[in-house]
């Protein structure tokens, strides 16, 4: 560092500072999000939460139901992809069941524990993402994957569902184009195709916000989850939260009215 000349150390703080404006502005942020088929059937809420710059929590809730489904995720600030993912049911008397737990280690290899049942998973892509996890992962890491005139590329890990008990596996490539830039209400996007063998050949469109990189919304053929039969996804709202008005927001979304 002492060696740089003092343009060229100026340009260096600039370049990480720039790395770290991604990382912080969504800090004690909820995204809400309303999810459903792409005829609008079957609606459920998502609130994605950034407690901290490289850790992610989802609520996933349907309105009059007496559980939902909790995601907390620890994110790699190198590559950007899944570190650790805890998954638990939350119940209306407010307890969190742990149902979960994917965990990576050091050498890059994938542990996951569903009750009893383990499955390492060795050798996984550089760069993965869960559309079960609705692209939240993905929403985190665009800022950093996106590159002028240059295609996004990425494998979708997820559980098979087919297998019992259900096992982690690398369903493919998805590749995302970028198609043009829209304006949706004072929102500038960032509109891009998404399809390949990850999502069956049964792709669609996602979009991301221009100036913070957040995921904004997507319609895809193939459905994330059983229940739907296709996968709509669309930002609602942007709350500010500290962690206490986070964990109140969860207990309320399940009390009775």
């Amino acid at each position: 560092m002492k060696n740089l000349s003092k343009p060229c150390f100026l340009l260096f703080l600039i370049f990480i500072g720039c790395g770290t404006v991604h990382r912080d502005q969504l800090v004690h942020k909820v995204l809400i999000y309303e999810k459903s088929n792409w005829d609008g059937s079957n609606k459920g809420k998502i609130a994605v939460y950034r407690e901290k710059p490289d850790q992610l929590e989802s609520f996933k809730w349907h309105d009059g139901n007496q559980h939902a489904t909790i995601v907390r995720a620890k994110l790699d600030e190198h590559n950007h992809t899944v570190k650790h993912f805890d998954v638990y049911r939350m119940t209306q008397q407010e307890n969190e069941n742990l149902a979960a737990v994917l965990h990576v280690s050091e050498d890059k290899t994938i542990s996951v524990q569903l009750g009893d049942h383990r499955q390492d998973y060795p050798y996984p892509p550089s760069q993965w993402h869960s559309y079960d996890f609705d692209f939240a992962s993905l929403g985190y890491a665009f800022p950093w994957l996106k590159k002028e005139d240059q295609p996004i590329i990425f494998n979708v890990l997820d559980l098979d569902l087919n297998e019992s008990p259900p096992k982690l596996k690398d369903f493919g490539v998805v590749k995302m184009l970028f198609l043009q830039e829209e304006d949706r209400g004072a929102r500038k996007l960032l509109k891009y195709d998404i399809d390949g063998p990850g999502l069956d050949h049964r792709g669609g469109t996602i979009w991301f916000d221009k100036t913070d990189g957040f995921l904004v919304s997507f319609e895809i053929e193939k459905p994330d989850e059983p229940g739907y039969d296709s996968g709509k996804l669309v930002l609602k709202e942007i709350l500010q939260m500290d962690t206490g008005e986070w964990r109140d927001f969860k207990k309320k979304k399940l009390r009775p009215n």
